[in-house]
């Protein structure tokens, strides 16, 4: 099948046969750091862990999605704090990012909206219900789980304390981030983007 779409590209030469398994790979893709399996298999480890807990939480409708929620870790391993520190994300949702390059963040990895890395197991059951609250198997962390604050970001879904408190030009339910990609995308593309009057549905 790649074969197939890669002989009808519609900007390929005509003259060009070539086949996409002799294309290579782009020499800008070497300058990319080596990818760390240890890294991101703890990460993969957390991510475990709190799925585990976000199920206790869906089972009892305290979430739905698990961009519904917020996760708070707490680790004593030095090793593990230290990866969870490198991942961990602006509070909000910005653009540009501050503190990570807005991909490798725990939101993303856990798909999650908020995620806070405490110094102590008391944060998390002061944070937290106790039914909301585990001891990881896979990677040794004390979660705790709960609604995530703010409100959802009508473009990402993510929930975010300042949705709504920016620019306002495409609705009042967007995060500065994708009230940015909005603007980038009108800039780059000469195009407008237009938003619809929601509908009121009439109560039963």
């Amino acid at each position: 099948m790649a074969e197939d779409i890669w002989q009808n590209l519609p900007y390929k030469q005509e003259e060009d046969k070539s086949s996409v398994f002799e294309g290579g790979i782009p020499e800008d893709l070497f300058s990319y750091a080596e990818f760390d399996a240890d890294k991101w298999n703890l990460v993969r480890d957390v991510r475990t862990d709190v799925n585990q807990v976000l199920e206790i939480a869906r089972r009892d409708k305290l979430i739905g999605a698990s961009l519904d929620a917020a996760a708070y870790i707490y680790t004593s391993d030095d090793k593990i704090r230290k990866v969870l520190d490198e991942l961990d994300g602006d509070e909000s949702l910005i653009s540009p990012t501050v503190k990570t390059n807005g991909v490798d963040e725990l939101r993303t990895a856990l798909m999650i909206s908020q995620v806070y890395i405490v110094d102590d197991e008391e944060t998390v059951s002061s944070s937290c219900d106790a039914a909301y609250i585990a001891k990881g198997d896979e990677s040794g962390c004390t979660i705790g789980v709960k609604k995530a604050e703010g409100h959802k970001c009508g473009r990402c879904w993510f929930y975010d304390k300042q949705v709504g408190k920016h620019s306002g030009r495409y609705g009042e339910d967007l995060c500065q981030r994708c009230d940015d990609a909005i603007s980038s995308w009108e800039e780059q593309t000469g195009n407008k983007f237009t938003t619809t009057e929601k509908e009121e549905v009439p109560v039963a």
